[in-house]
């Protein structure tokens, strides 16, 4: 039955993805010509193939706190792949991904050409050019959602944050909102901190794979309290990271903190 759920949802997923994509594409140059319409199909088209996208991989997503709006600027801890289309479904944002993201098949191509931002943490002048990228799209009246954790993990606990991602919005003088992202089963299901949370040195396609014969899979996004503005980066960042763990729900029980993955 599993092997038959999964196939369902891929083959759901690439009908659902391609007149959406297709849609994004043909009214690009409307959104060039006129900011604020295309600001609109943004959402139209790419918060609509999130919510679809998570219904369709079985994923219930429940929001806990006041989610932010309008031109914000939000950190959130990172756990899998699928932290993108559920909070792409809850806010309406530019993601920062690192720069391995573009180089996937398929998705990262979605990715490239639907306004996603992308830094390379190996090399330290890119993060100039990415700062720019990231005014920009502040400017615009536009969200901006950032995994400073820079990895993804299996839920134990919130990494430190990196700093360096604080810079844009130390100088804009612009509150961070945090969001803390958790995966669960429902009673008699498997282990969401292997089967949905990505981490250590798990192949991508099978492990998208088993996590789609899942039946079910609960997310919770929780938005914690909003960090004021007029601090430095470091300050910002130990912050919010003290303001995510406040709200954050482990996916990962603490007797498997030091447990490797194990593929199933």
């Amino acid at each position: 039955m599993g092997h038959v759920l999964a196939v369902a949802r891929l083959l759901a997923l690439a009908v659902m993805t391609t007149p959406l994509y297709l849609g994004y594409i043909v009214t690009r140059p409307l959104g060039w010509l006129a900011p604020r319409l295309g600001a609109g199909l943004h959402r139209l088209f790419i918060g609509g193939w999130a919510k679809a996208a998570v219904a369709l991989m079985g994923v219930r997503v429940r929001v806990e706190g006041e989610r932010p709006a309008g031109r914000f600027f939000l950190v959130g801890n990172h756990l899998s792949y699928v932290d993108i289309p559920v909070l792409m479904a809850t806010v309406d944002a530019r993601f920062l991904a690192k720069s391995e993201v573009a180089s996937w098949p398929v998705l990262g191509f979605l990715a490239r050409t639907t306004g996603t931002l992308f830094v390379d943490r190996s090399r330290k002048r890119d993060l100039a050019r990415v700062n720019d990228a990231v005014r920009g799209v502040l400017g615009a009246g536009t969200g901006v959602v950032v995994f400073p954790e820079a990895t993804s993990t299996k839920g134990c606990d919130v990494l430190p944050f990196k700093p360096s991602v604080f810079q844009v919005p130390s100088e804009m003088a612009l509150p961070v909102s945090c969001a803390a992202l958790s995966y669960a089963y429902p009673p008699g299901g498997g282990d969401a901190w292997q089967t949905v949370c990505w981490w250590g040195d798990a192949p991508f396609a099978p492990h998208f794979y088993e996590f789609l014969k899942q039946p079910r899979t609960d997310a919770i996004v929780t938005f914690g309290a909003r960090i004021p503005p007029g601090l430095d980066r470091k300050e910002l960042a130990a912050r919010a990271h003290a303001a995510l763990r406040e709200v954050f729900r482990p996916t990962c029980p603490p007797e498997h903190r030091d447990t490797p993955y194990i593929p199933v």
